[in-house]
């Protein structure tokens, strides 16, 4: 689980944490740019505090594998472009892209003169790019690829946006909707353009081998709403009597917890083996593949419960390195 900052170099690096293996819990996430597409950003490419590579949601997965070509993804020509529309002064704009529609906007960009590639995503045993060399965050705004407009935000292309000698790159996965959520994409220099990108959701490999077997079972499957914290005990007592393997870890100062937390599972190739749900993120569906053997369900209980803002963070990790707590670092030294 992660929260979402408000501000937008806040949601950026909360992003990056969120690809990492080792984030802990945080708690239930507030509304914001990436909780109204309905799944954070997330981060490619980053300098000390410059985002360069922008992952946004396209189209939803379900877990069920589209029809099309061998590898069970649409053909590139299946589906059409978004609109692409040109401004007086020769920009051009479109909305975000479904998946699907991601190779026939990267060919109708290419025949409307922009410079643009279609990089394929690949797991980390198929792809050994760095990474590196895009553009970050531009002190004009009038610089950036993805421009606010009409209480939406789109593709803005322009010789600003996409200067001369840089290519606009969009990352797309022939075995969607496996893998990574979302659309991702930016601008860097055409001699750095990547031969793929790396797909870093858990379990990616198992995911793409699993296709071409019988699915398998999760067996009994639980559906309950995050709790607030005074709920908490009740949902856990609940979870137990059911089977579920459950802890409380509570969020502490410094000076009364010496666990810094860490060892969550991060996001899944498998979407069908994500923990949380729903456009809110607010439901928490547990079987066998949300919560597997030897991992355990852990609620991360606030410092202050019945503070206004207080809510219940939840994340999976395995049973061996679950803690009684974890120390909050807003807390300070208490």
């Amino acid at each position: 689980m992660s929260s979402r900052p408000r501000a937008f170099e806040e949601r950026l690096k909360a992003a990056l944490l969120a690809r990492l293996p080792e984030e802990a819990p945080a708690p239930a996430p507030a509304r914001s740019f990436a909780r109204r597409y309905g799944i954070p950003l997330a981060v490619g490419v980053v300098t000390a505090v410059v985002v360069a590579v922008m992952v946004v949601p396209g189209s939803t997965r379900n877990g069920s594998l589209p029809a099309g070509g061998p590898t069970g993804s649409p053909s590139p020509s299946a589906t059409d472009a978004p609109e692409i529309r040109k401004d007086p002064d020769g920009s051009l704009r479109f909305k975000l892209p479904e998946h699907d529609q991601i190779p026939a906007l990267v060919d109708r960009l290419k025949e409307l003169g922009v410079q643009v590639s279609l990089v394929p995503k690949r797991p980390r045993s198929q792809c050994s790019e760095p990474g590196g060399g895009y553009r970050g965050p531009q002190a004009d705004p009038a610089a950036e690829i993805m421009q606010h407009s009409d209480d939406d935000f789109r593709f803005k292309v322009n010789a600003k946006t996409v200067p001369p000698g840089y290519t606009l790159t969009f990352s797309w996965a022939d075995y969607h909707p496996l893998g990574e959520q979302g659309i991702g994409f930016g601008v860097i220099e055409t001699s750095k353009v990547p031969s793929c990108t790396i797909d870093y959701s858990e379990g990616l490999d198992e995911a793409l081998k699993a296709r071409s077997e019988p699915p398998k079972d999760p067996g009994k499957t639980i559906e309950i709403p995050v709790p607030e914290p005074g709920e908490l005990a009740e949902a856990v007592r609940s979870l137990q009597e059911q089977g579920v393997g459950v802890a409380v870890t509570e969020k502490k100062p410094a000076s009364e917890c010496t666990h810094v937390g860490g060892g969550y599972r991060g996001p899944q190739a498998d979407p069908e083996a994500e923990l949380s749900r729903g456009p809110e993120r607010s439901t928490l569906k547990i079987n066998s593949k949300t919560v597997p053997p030897g991992y355990t369900l852990v609620f991360s209980k606030p410092a202050r419960p019945s503070g206004p803002n207080a809510t219940v963070g939840y994340g999976v990790k395995e049973t061996s390195r679950v803690t009684p707590c974890e120390i909050d670092f807003s807390l300070g030294e208490g």
